[in-house]
């Protein structure tokens, strides 16, 4: 997503960032498609994202593929 200069922070976010240790939650998107082509949920994102569904996953924490896998991954930037 930074190689493809995807704007995934607030405003906020932009000023106050955990540096992708997964602790602030600033980066925070929504899968709408593609969720088979990203890594399990580790316990960081688990914890971070308690209260919001299994759609949302924090960027930083995220892999996308696995070299073996092709498709495309939809998501939302800055959901509510």
């Amino acid at each position: 997503m930074l190689e493809q200069k995807i704007d995934l922070y607030t405003t906020w976010g932009k000023i106050w960032t955990c540096g992708g240790n997964g602790q602030c939650g600033t980066c925070v998107v929504e899968v709408v498609n593609g969720d088979k082509l990203l890594s399990e949920k580790n316990d960081t994102e688990t914890k971070k994202l308690k209260r919001k569904t299994e759609s949302y996953r924090l960027a930083c924490q995220t892999n996308v593929g696995d070299g073996s896998n092709k498709g495309t991954i939809g998501l939302k930037t800055k959901p509510p």
